[in-house]
């Protein structure tokens, strides 16, 4: 390849990256503020940050003015430093999950250009960028993306330590453990744990476990500790057994040895419920993992290095007893950049590997498909009226593999416009959910609707019958009472001051509606008034 066409191949994956963050910003940033937090984990996450704005601790996390141990501040500093900047609002809430997105799309592209090349880099970022669970974290309010940003981080520059020569070596070693410590308050030890466990198997299966002995190696372990351990001992010494218990304990040991969910995990077959989920969440680029992952190992240091972490993180997570769907996020970054070599081998003319790709872009289409069919019927029962919506919602998944697909199998295979297809889809799809179907899904999952419509009746009581939930905390500002009582909620309803109540519609015929009057509904939400606060000014 001559220095010129070289060149030009760089400048072109530089574009490439300027056009996926471009794509970015609309996918993660467009309309992130104009529904409301979403239960049951958005509200939690705003209402800790939103108390340490407001003159609260910021070394101890609260909620509702008791100590939360859930997760390390990191991502609760981050909103509540947002939320000083914007205000007590959901875009001030959700801000650094987007942001944050962008960087690790811009990682990826660093971690997939360092081998192989600015567009390889261009197009492992543009598969990040528009995968389903990438685009759905980065608009919210909540610890995901932060932790995948430190852990993928801190890979990046162990890969510069293990490429790297002279001082070069040292200073990534040394910002390799600082992520890792910021991963540590990101989510806990889990973030060195499998950093750890990747790296020693890493340095295992390519034979160099000498390494281990480097004093770079020690400087990145006290820079981990260094950066990490602090905010963990002064919480110790602060709050003692109430912290080892509440985070060490609850939200992690036990988490890991026993199911938080019964009811869904478990059970002999949860140990697979990861592969659904990969196949899902990462959509519509999980139907070209099988095959990535077959040639990874030969396709060089990165990959080999991604498949290692990839296999560390999904067998770690498979074995816990507590599944959730963000468990195995931190797979996506590797995923990505092995996707995007597939397409690199397919684009330099290896019959296997277009083979492999129209296949994989025949299953995502039909994936999609089985979607329009299926996807209506899992809504309709809750949310009839989005039935037709969720129908072009599945539509759009289904579209861009089916372009990409029929632009793949021609004579001479046009593999750039097919990616660009799969990209487009991803963005229709994502300008469809945020202004058909989020409109009326988030009256489903928050109580905003009727916090808004209860503050026509200031100075009323405010009351919840048989109802908790999160948001009910972030936007009636402990301003609520509760009671699962019919009696005492009855007895409410009758008092000569105004009331109002919140229930849920198949509640209703618990209560005495001859005493009060239903003023707003919201999805399954009632709010009723009584008639003192009918008769308010």
């Amino acid at each position: 390849m001559s220095p010129r066409v070289s060149q030009l191949s760089v400048r072109r994956g530089w574009w490439l990256l300027a056009l996926v963050l471009i794509a970015a910003y609309f996918l993660y940033f467009f309309r992130a503020g104009d529904y409301p937090l979403l239960d049951p984990d958005e509200p939690v996450y705003g209402q800790v940050a939103r108390e340490m704005a407001s003159g609260g601790d910021w070394l101890t996390p609260h909620y509702q003015g008791q100590p939360w141990f859930d997760k390390p501040p990191l991502f609760y500093w981050l909103s509540a430093a947002s939320t000083e900047l914007l205000g007590p609002t959901e875009l001030a809430a959700r801000l650094p999950s987007a942001v944050l997105a962008v960087v690790l799309v811009g990682l990826v592209f660093l971690l997939a250009a360092r081998e192989y090349g600015a567009r390889t880099g261009a197009l492992a970022a543009a598969v990040l960028a528009t995968c389903l669970q990438q685009i759905i974290l980065a608009r919210a309010a909540v610890t995901d993306i932060t932790f995948v940003v430190c852990l993928t981080a801190s890979l990046y520059f162990y890969l510069r330590w293990v490429t790297a020569e002279g001082r070069g070596r040292w200073a990534a070693a040394i910002l390799c453990g600082v992520m890792a410590g910021l991963g540590a308050l990101a989510k806990g030890p889990v973030a060195p744990l499998l950093l750890a466990g990747t790296f020693f198997l890493h340095l295992a299966f390519t034979r160099r476990l000498g390494w281990l002995l480097r004093p770079e190696v020690a400087a990145a372990v006290l820079a981990a500790l260094a950066v990490g351990l602090p905010w963990f001992l002064l919480m110790y010494r602060l709050h003692g057994d109430l912290f080892v218990q509440g985070f060490l304990v609850a939200n992690n040991i036990q988490r890991f040895l026993q199911p938080e969910h019964a009811e869904v995990t478990g059970a002999w077959y949860s140990y697979f419920l990861n592969v659904p989920t990969l196949l899902v969440m990462f959509f519509p680029w999980s139907v070209f993992v099988p095959q990535a992952v077959t040639r990874a190992w030969r396709e060089g240091e990165t990959a080999r290095l991604c498949l290692v972490w990839a296999a560390v993180v999904f067998v770690f997570f498979s074995l816990s007893k507590t599944q959730l769907v963000t468990y195995i996020f931190p797979v996506y970054p590797a995923a990505a950049v092995l996707v995007a070599l597939l397409w690199r081998t397919a684009a330099q003319g290896e019959a296997r590997a277009q083979r492999g790709l129209r296949r994989a872009l025949v299953g995502a289409a039909l994936f999609g498909v089985l979607l329009v069919i299926l996807g209506p019927s899992q809504v309709v029962r809750k949310m009839p009226e989005l039935q037709g919506a969720v129908m072009v919602l599945a539509g759009w998944l289904a579209l861009g593999p089916l372009v990409a697909w029929g632009l793949a199998r021609r004579r001479a295979p046009r593999l750039a416009a097919a990616a660009v297809a799969v990209v487009v889809s991803m963005v229709l799809f994502t300008g469809w959910l945020l202004s058909v179907i989020m409109p009326v899904a988030s009256l489903w999952y928050s109580t905003k609707p009727m916090a808004e419509a209860a503050a026509a009746y200031p100075g009323a009581r405010q009351v919840s019958f048989h109802y908790h939930r999160p948001s009910l905390i972030y936007y009636f500002d402990d301003r609520l009472a509760h009671t699962d009582d019919p009696a005492v909620a009855n007895t409410l309803l009758a008092y000569p001051e105004p009331v109002v109540m919140i229930c849920q519609d198949f509640d209703l015929g618990r209560l005495d509606l001859s005493r009060s009057t239903i003023v707003a509904q919201s999805g399954r939400l009632r709010l009723l008034v009584n008639g003192a606060a009918r008769r308010m000014p």
